[in-house]
């Protein structure tokens, strides 16, 4: 059934920003790979740095297509790296980033190689009981739709 586009993005958007360890998965070549990244977002926009040698990076280059996961939110999306730390227009970014995640900046931020990636959400997946009932709610972003299923 049909719900709120607007009350469910709301929702997102509020738990990302509470929340700011996420787990991020990859793939390539039906190899998938997961690991925990420290993000900030705009809206339904997500960042996250990372280098130019790391599997991630790899991986993403290979297949843009992305999923984030905290608790019973999953996001799925397309990553495209936006340059790196020093570039005027990633200023406001970076101090966004570092008011979160000072310390992972201060031991990657500046490393060689080093680039910030943004992820573009196309889906979003929750899981919840409401009444001691599952159901699943998607929010799709693309389609500014939103709907409930039911599993009993």
């Amino acid at each position: 059934m049909e719900i709120s586009y607007f009350e469910l993005e709301k929702e997102t958007v509020e738990i990302l920003d509470k929340n700011k360890v996420w787990v991020l998965s990859t793939s390539e070549n039906d190899v998938v790979t997961s690991r925990s990244m420290s993000i900030i977002n705009i809206g339904l926009e997500i960042f996250f740095q990372t280098n130019k040698r790391y599997i991630k990076y790899l991986q993403m280059f290979k297949n843009r297509n992305v999923s984030l996961c905290f608790m019973n939110v999953s996001i799925e999306g397309t990553a495209e790296e936006i340059g790196d730390w020093k570039e005027e227009r990633n200023a406001e970014l970076l101090k966004l980033y570092k008011a979160a995640h000072k310390s992972s900046f201060d031991t990657y931020g500046m490393l060689d190689q080093q680039v910030v990636i943004k992820v573009i959400p196309t889906k979003v997946k929750y899981w919840k009981y409401i009444d001691g009932k599952p159901l699943r709610e998607n929010l799709y972003v693309r389609e500014k739709r939103a709907e409930r299923i039911d599993f009993i």
